[in-house]
C-alpha cells in the first residue's frame, strides 16, 4: 500500500499539472488595447545608397493611436461615428495642429494606424505558417502583387506586426518590432502629455500665420493636408512610408 505522504506527494503534483494551464492562461492574459510597441523602419531606395533607419513608437488605447518620432507625433482619434481625427504633434515645441475629419484628404483606414497594416491588406495575404511561442500567437504571411513581394510576421492575439519586409526591384523597407509594453498606466501617462499641448485647429491657422512657430511648420513643409505616413527630420515624406 502506498503510504500517505506519497499519496500527498502525488496529490500536489495531479494540482500542479491541473492549475499550470490556467497559470500560463493568466500570465498571456495580456491587454493588448494598451500597447506602447518600439519599432525600426529601415529602408533604401537604390542598392548603390545607403539605407534610412527610422525608429518609432506605436501608442494606443481602444480609440485612439499615435506614431511617434523623434520630433513629430501623428495621432489619430477614432470618433463615435467611425470617422478618424488626425491631430499632429511637435514636441520639442509643445504644440499640435488638429484636424478635422473632412479636412483630410483620401480614405482613412483606422486599422492601417491601429496595427499598421490594413485588414484588407492582410486578408489578401497566404498564411504561410503559424506557431505559438509564449504568449504569442504567430503568423507568417506572404503576398506576390506585381513586382511587389511581402512577407509579415503577424502577432494575431496582440493584433501587432512582428516584421514587414516590402520588396520591389528598386525599393526595400523593413519594419521590426524591437520592444512591447502593455502598461496601461504607462499609456495613458503619454497621451495626457500629449493632450497638454497647445493646440491650433487646421482651419484656423490662415488667421495666425503671425505665430512664429506655425509660419515655421509652413515654410518646413510640416503643416498641410494628411497628417499621416513616415517623416524624416526635415519633415518629407519617406517613399513608401505608409502606403499599407
Amino acid at each position: 500500500m502506498q503510504s500517505n505522504k506519497e499519496n500527498a506527494v502525488k496529490t500536489f503534483l495531479l494540482s500542479l499539472a491541473l492549475l499550470s494551464p490556467l497559470t500560463l492562461a493568466q500570465e498571456c492574459d495580456i491587454d493588448s488595447q494598451y500597447v506602447q510597441a518600439n519599432y525600426r523602419v529601415t529602408s533604401q531606395a537604390d542598392e548603390a545608397k545607403a539605407s534610412q533607419t527610422q525608429l518609432f513608437t506605436l501608442w494606443r488605447t481602444p480609440h485612439q493611436v499615435a506614431k511617434q518620432g523623434e520630433q513629430l507625433v501623428e495621432m489619430w482619434q477614432q470618433l463615435r461615428n467611425q470617422q478618424i481625427r488626425p491631430i499632429r504633434y511637435f514636441q520639442k515645441q509643445q504644440r499640435g495642429i488638429e484636424y478635422q475629419p473632412a479636412e483630410v484628404q483620401g480614405h482613412q483606414d483606422w486599422h492601417s494606424k491601429y496595427q499598421l497594416i490594413s485588414n484588407q491588406l492582410l486578408a489578401k495575404m497566404t498564411l504561410k505558417s503559424e506557431q505559438m511561442e509564449g504568449c504569442e500567437h504567430q503568423q507568417r504571411y506572404q503576398l506576390q502583387e506585381g513586382d511587389s513581394h511581402i512577407e509579415l510576421v503577424w502577432l494575431a492575439n496582440q493584433k501587432l506586426l512582428k516584421s514587414m519586409q516590402i520588396s520591389k526591384p528598386s525599393y526595400q523597407q523593413t519594419i521590426t518590432l524591437q520592444s512591447v509594453n502593455f502598461a496601461k498606466q504607462v499609456v495613458l501617462q503619454q497621451f495626457a502629455i500629449w493632450d497638454r499641448y497647445q493646440t491650433t485647429d487646421y482651419a484656423d491657422i490662415g488667421d495666425n500665420e503671425s505665430d512664429p512657430f506655425l509660419a515655421k511648420m509652413i515654410n518646413l513643409g510640416f503643416i498641410e493636408h494628411g497628417a499621416s505616413g513616415f517623416y524624416n527630420a526635415d519633415g518629407k515624406v519617406l517613399q513608401g512610408g505608409h502606403s499599407h
